[in-house]
């Protein structure tokens, strides 16, 4: 176990095993779910394993990705325009980044992942995430004086276990995947 007193020759090489496992992880992902989400919090960095992640369930899942430019969330699952969210479980909280109450959207699907690795996914329909960000969200990015006149802000939200009975009637309890085998929590 690399540790504070370990040697740089120690670190250097665990630093090395860390790049290597995410340029494997780019060509031979788990097929287990659970098991690439332990992956990716350990070879990817923060601000690509939300990506990875959220493109491995729309694969899974059969959604139809949307094409970011139209500004109406991640994907289509049917008829209904979804932003997907993914956070891990830090600090005794979920953070959710870049929420954008000005996309038309009709749902977001919020999975988080405790710290054992577990996910439970949320669909959050888009009226009550907007009620949601007003009570605890706040903005993602710049001053209160610089977005004066912006429109479009991105916002913020902090989820904490205690706030999980806010958001309890909307989770998923099983999850029929795109090969029809049923995922349960």
């Amino acid at each position: 176990m690399i540790t504070l007193t370990s040697t740089k020759k120690e670190k250097k090489q665990l630093l090395e095993y860390l790049s290597k496992g995410e340029k494997d992880l780019k060509n031979n992902e788990p097929k287990d779910f659970e098991d690439f989400l332990i992956c990716c919090k350990l070879f990817t960095k923060p601000q690509s394993y939300g990506t990875k992640i959220q493109n491995r369930w729309i694969k899974d899942n059969g959604y139809h990705k949307i094409n970011s430019s139209k500004n109406r969330g991640d994907y289509k699952d049917m008829n209904l325009y979804v932003e997907f969210k993914v956070s891990y479980f830090l600090d005794n909280q979920w953070n959710l980044l870049q929420l954008r109450p000005y996309q038309k959207i009709d749902r977001y699907d919020i999975m988080l992942i405790d710290k054992n690795y577990k996910y439970k996914l949320y669909q959050i329909p888009k009226k009550q995430m907007d009620r949601l960000l007003k009570e605890y969200g706040y903005v993602a990015h710049g001053t209160k004086d610089s977005n004066i006149e912006n429109k479009n802000l991105e916002y913020r939200i902090s989820i904490k276990e205690n706030m999980l009975l806010k958001i309890e009637k909307y989770l998923v309890k099983k999850i029929k995947q795109k090969n029809n085998i049923e995922r349960f929590f």
